[in-house]
């Protein structure tokens, strides 16, 4: 069987070297009809339009390794509509019990929990440790991140994304084309189109299908509202360059807090790194920051502050774009 990864991101990526461990596949390509590049790790890199002529329906199925959730859907119509079907990505290790559903297109990552009685739907993607409760349902096109845990009963519409480590109670709903941010603790409903952060999570964004990379002050700035929510003293002003660059620095010294690293000689050969722990800081980074790494930009990241500098300079980019 054929396994086409759509998309020649970081995404696309994490979800091959899941697709390498299943052993499952005797040929993977990706597919991307915006790179210069032809070929990515050791797979042929091609548009769709060439996909489709040199690749069957009969025996090539698809994941969707685009990670923004607002644009997942439309890539995953357009290779239905093709005649191709979603795979079913599991990886090993994961725990899904026997009378769960898992939608076509759905991607499992390592030591993931699917309880009892829960219903995943199409184009579906957990990371790393997340845990989804009993009779829970998620619907289409959605996203869970690392170590999130999904109380029973709960459900989760299309579109949406779940933080790492994000903590969601039993018996609620989150909207689609929902955010509930990382690290967020959720007691009660949220509703579509919204964004929720912190513990208890609260609203920060309401009313807008707004795209979860998206780079801009604003990141900062909601850090800064969260930190000074109930200050009598805190007068509303707007933060300083030199504020905004300690808030940034602060969130990006939580990305390695669970990394064995020295700042000046850390290197991804390094003993105990490898591929999936780097994806992992890759996720944590993009996340954090809302912006999303491309082809060989990860490679890069060689230290400390070698990402520092990679990421300022994509936060810079983006906000010059704007």
């Amino acid at each position: 069987m054929i396994l086409a990864l759509y998309g020649a991101g970081a995404l696309g990526r994490e979800f091959k070297y899941v697709a390498d461990v299943t052993g499952q596949w005797s040929e993977m390509v990706f597919i991307d009809d915006h790179s210069a590049e032809s070929n990515l790790l050791g797979c042929p890199l091609i548009g769709f339009q060439t996909f489709r002529k040199q690749y069957s329906t009969e025996d090539t199925f698809f994941v969707i390794t685009i990670g923004e959730p607002k644009f997942r859907k439309a890539p995953f119509d357009r290779m239905t509509e093709a005649g191709y079907h979603g795979a079913r990505l599991i990886h090993p290790s994961a725990n899904i019990s026997p009378d769960a559903e898992v939608g076509k297109g759905a991607v499992v990552g390592p030591s993931v929990f699917i309880g009892s009685l829960a219903r995943i739907g199409k184009n579906f993607y957990a990371a790393r440790g997340a845990a989804i409760g009993h009779d829970s349902q998620i619907l289409d096109h959605t996203r869970v991140g690392v170590n999130a845990f999904i109380g029973g009963h709960t459900i989760i519409g299309e579109n949406a994304f779940i933080g790492s480590g994000a903590m969601l109670k039993d018996r609620i709903r989150v909207g689609n084309f929902s955010v509930v941010a990382i690290g967020s603790v959720v007691f009660d409903d949220v509703e579509d189109n919204t964004t929720v952060m912190g513990n208890p999570a609260r609203i920060t964004n309401e009313g807008t299908q707004g795209l979860l990379y998206s780079p801009s002050r604003q990141l900062a700035e909601g850090a800064a509202e969260e930190k000074h929510a109930g200050d009598d003293l805190y007068e509303e002003e707007e933060l300083s360059d030199g504020h905004i660059a300690e808030l940034y620095w602060e969130a990006f010294s939580s990305c390695f807090k669970d990394f064995e690293y020295n700042p000046v000689t850390f290197r991804f050969h390094d003993y105990g790194w490898d591929s999936i722990r780097q994806m992992e800081l890759i996720c944590k980074l993009e996340e954090t920051f809302h912006i999303s790494f491309k082809g060989r930009e990860t490679m890069k990241i060689k230290s400390f502050s070698a990402g520092l500098e990679l990421v300022k300079k994509k936060l810079d980019e983006a906000n010059e774009a704007e």
